[in-house]
């Protein structure tokens, strides 16, 4: 996916008692300028539907256009990790390539998410946070569970993790 000018992405963003479900248009930059972006604290989303998280269900309301603060994301949940990939990253790998899987557990408020951080070089979570690209840490074929209801859990390709809402982070790796 080539991401240009213009180009909708559809994603699922989580507060501490929300999930909106909908559509944003980023850029060139992709959906980490859009979050970057000093000039705004809101994310515009279209189509929004809006659910509490112990009701995932059950639609409390939609919107055709809704803002979201963005220091209110504790993370994104997107289908296909190839519009969550920063552009323009430090090195010319891609990170497919680049680095090694490890594996994740992280809380947020109201949710524990598992998968997969992609990192070269030393893999502790101080090192992953602070040479991870941007505010978001990313977490590959994750699933994210709400803390109070683990029967109720959100899957996705790649999750955008607000670094600043993460409350414990975890790894587990081989020493070898």
């Amino acid at each position: 996916m080539t991401l240009g000018k213009g180009t909708p992405i559809n994603l699922d963003l989580f507060t501490d008692s929300y999930r909106v479900t909908g559509q944003t248009t980023v850029g060139v930059g992709g959906i980490h300028a859009e979050l970057a972006n000093p000039n705004s604290s809101f994310l515009e989303i279209k189509d929004a539907y809006i659910s509490r998280i112990n009701q995932p269900g059950e639609i409390v309301t939609s919107y055709n256009v809704a803002e979201f603060r963005k220091d209110n994301i504790n993370f994104i949940v997107l289908q296909d990790r190839r519009v969550g990939i920063p552009v323009g990253t430090q090195h010319g790998r891609s990170i497919f390539t680049r680095g090694r899987p490890v594996s994740a557990f992280l809380t947020v408020p109201s949710f524990e998410i598992a998968g997969e951080i992609i990192h070269e070089g030393k893999a502790t979570p101080r090192d992953i946070m602070v040479k991870s690209t941007g505010n978001y840490l990313l977490v590959f074929a994750a699933k994210a569970s709400a803390s109070l209801y683990p029967e109720i859990a959100y899957s996705g390709d790649l999750i955008m993790v607000s670094k600043d809402r993460i409350g414990l982070f975890c790894l587990a790796y081989n020493e070898s």
